[in-house]
């Protein structure tokens, strides 16, 4: 399916589902994979909002910020995805945020 369409798909489950983070976590993806990465971000920071522990939005989040060269807010969130991993015990994430952070503040 065309990134368009996904988009839209997943923008009008947003709009009937406000409350749930799949559809969030499907819109905010489907902005990232489509490079529009100001909209990911938008997404992906309503969603954390919605769901404070989700270690992988952060993840995402900071990559998202990361492409946007936004590299202290984008360690911001990548401290969080470290933190929720470690918490939760999710070992793959928690050494993806620490690469990510790695190159973040390589740019900073």
């Amino acid at each position: 399916m065309p990134d368009d369409a996904r988009i839209a798909q997943f923008q009008d489950l947003k709009k009937r589902f406000p409350h749930m983070e799949q559809p969030r976590w499907s819109l905010a993806t489907a902005y990232e994979d489509a490079g529009r990465f100001d909209e990911a971000v938008a997404e992906f920071r309503e969603l954390v909002a919605l769901k404070p522990d989700y270690c992988v939005a952060f993840l995402h989040l900071g990559s998202c910020l990361i492409e946007l060269e936004a590299y202290a807010e984008a360690i911001t969130a990548l401290e969080s995805a470290h933190r929720l991993a470690i918490a939760q015990g999710h070992m793959a994430p928690k050494q993806e945020a620490e690469m990510l952070m790695e190159q973040a503040r390589e740019e900073l």
